[in-house]
């Protein structure tokens, strides 16, 4: 996702060491199968799907899951063109969409918890859209339903993105992080996408909006923020406004502190704790903080 004026290979050490700490073992996946998105699962109970975001992958949650498996099955997906699930060409939001559904047909004969982080949360929303009565609730952590740029803004981006590939996104990606050290490594791993894919990706979410079919979301819905995204002194109207969440029926908002973009990063417990509430009370309605 791009924060405003920004543009908003799995480890297996990291997965190791946080599988020792897990209430039960992760089923992760060698390869992806072709129809599905669905790289590995871990716990046992209701299904809460979790989704990345753009030059991401699956690992990112693993805190957050570790967390959640206590009562949950957690299941991890990756977008096409990241980390085992292989890009679909040519590359739309449809397509992502249709993979993210078939994920979630496969997975869960009930409905779901469905959670996307970022540009992960835009697809999420669009599969919720098309599948009511398979996603009971939709959590979208720090992800915007319309652009963050205008159209010059935008077109100013993809050049530069042209011009200076590596530079552009390591500023992008920099800007993402809480800190200078974590800025590094997630420009680190973002420049292990294939370039042709995050160039689609990166395309097609400078000019996705949903703004409006958000209106249809039968779900309650959740929105995690930083304060990046919502700053304190910014009253929720403007900030659902700007980020295109404004129409959505059923909707409660939640801001996180002390964190950056990257939320399953910095406050794990918080947000693994707010996506538990928000699924035990999933069947009532929300009023907006």
């Amino acid at each position: 996702m791009i924060r405003r004026h920004a543009l908003a290979v799995a480890s297996l050490t990291l997965v190791l060491l946080l599988a020792r700490a897990a209430p039960g073992p992760i089923l992760w996946l060698g390869t992806a199968p072709r129809s599905s998105i669905t790289v590995g699962a871990m716990g046992s109970g209701p299904t809460i799907m979790l989704v990345h975001g753009l030059g991401s992958d699956a690992k990112h949650w693993l805190p957050v899951a570790r967390n959640l498996a206590r009562d949950h099955r957690v299941v991890f997906v990756e977008l096409p063109g990241h980390g085992l699930a292989p890009m679909t060409t040519p590359f739309t939001l449809e397509q992502a969409t249709l993979s993210l559904e078939r994920a979630i047909e496969q997975e869960s004969p009930e409905p779901i918890v469905l959670v996307g982080h970022s540009v992960g949360g835009l697809v999420a929303t669009s599969a919720a859209l098309r599948l009511p009565k398979r996603v009971r609730s939709l959590v979208l952590v720090e992800s915007a339903l319309a652009p963050q740029m205008t159209r010059g803004e935008s077109d100013t981006l993809l050049a530069m993105l042209d011009r200076d590939w590596a530079g552009t996104l390591h500023s992008v990606y920099a800007s993402f992080g809480r800190d200078s050290a974590q800025g590094e490594v997630l420009w680190a791993e973002a420049s292990q996408v294939d370039r042709a894919s995050m160039r689609a990706w990166i395309a097609v979410t400078l000019s996705a909006d949903l703004t409006a079919e958000a209106a249809g979301l039968e779900m309650p819905v959740l929105a995690v923020l930083s304060p990046r995204s919502w700053e304190p002194i910014e009253t929720w109207a403007h900030a659902s406004e700007a980020l295109g969440l404004a129409r959505i029926p059923h909707l409660k908002a939640v801001r996180i502190h002390d964190c950056g973009h990257f939320v399953m990063l910095d406050q794990p417990r918080a947000l693994a704790d707010a996506i538990r509430r928000f699924a035990a009370r999933a069947d009532t309605t929300f009023a907006l903080r």
